[in-house]
This record gives structure tokens, C-alpha cells and sequence, in this order.
């Protein structure tokens, strides 16, 4: 579990990754197994919108810039279920790189996709992409 950037959310502005998968290890033409199929990443819907969120929950966040197994553990008690998203080959995923993430790992197969960062910086500015 991890974020891409450390810090509060802010409506007015944000950084984005955008993925899009272009073949998985699950990937079928069957719609009943695509059903069926794994989660590719998940996400949780922790939203720190202040400075003093993000101070008071310190000792916990310091931990989604560490690949730690015993703190990886205890993210994924302290912040609760989280979302599971499943792609398919073709889907584009963007995510706000705030909010805790991660990929979730495969036994069999093959993960291709193409990502970039979007930068938003309001709605009077273009969006930048960051490869």
C-alpha cells in the first residue's frame, strides 16, 4: 500500500495516474469468467483534507512511503476494506495518487499496461501529463 504523493486533498487541484491495460493475466472473452475475474488493484477512501488530519494520523501515513512488511500489515488493519477495482484489457483507470493503493500481485500470466501521471491545477488550467 502506498501513495504517489504525500499530502491533503485539494479540490481546486491534484496529481492523477492514469493506466490503462493492455493485457492482464486473467484477460478471457467470456463474459461469465470476466465476472469472475481477480481484482487488479485496490484503493482505499481515505480522504485527509487538512494539514491537522494529516499530522494527527502521522504515525500511520508515515508508513505509505514504506514497503515494510509489518507496517504494510498494519495499513491494511488501521485503514479497513478497501475498494477493489477489476480491469480488462482496454480499460483506462485514472486514480487520485493521494489516496492509499496497490497493485495486487498474480501467480500466472502477464500484466501489460501504460501509465502516466495527470496533473490538475484547477479548472482554468490544461491538464499536464507527466510520463
Amino acid at each position: 500500500i502506498h501513495v504517489d504523493e504525500m499530502g491533503p486533498l485539494d479540490s481546486a487541484k491534484g496529481l492523477f495516474s492514469a493506466n490503462i491495460y493492455l493485457q492482464l493475466p486473467s484477460a478471457t472473452d467470456d463474459a461469465t469468467a470476466a465476472a469472475a475475474s481477480p481484482p487488479t488493484f485496490q484503493i482505499w477512501p481515505l480522504g485527509v483534507r487538512s494539514r491537522w488530519d494529516w499530522y494527527r494520523n502521522a504515525l500511520l501515513l508515515s508508513g505509505l512511503s514504506s514497503q515494510d512488511p509489518e507496517m504494510q500489515l498494519q495499513l491494511r488493519k488501521k485503514l479497513g476494506e478497501p475498494q477493489s477495482i477489476v480491469a480488462e484489457p482496454g480499460d483506462l483507470v485514472l486514480l487520485c495518487v493521494q489516496r492509499p493503493h496497490c497493485a495486487i500481485g498474480f501467480q500466472d500470466g502477464t500484466r501489460v499496461s501504460l501509465q502516466c501521471f495527470v496533473q490538475h491545477h484547477g479548472s482554468s488550467k490544461r491538464l499536464l501529463v507527466d510520463s
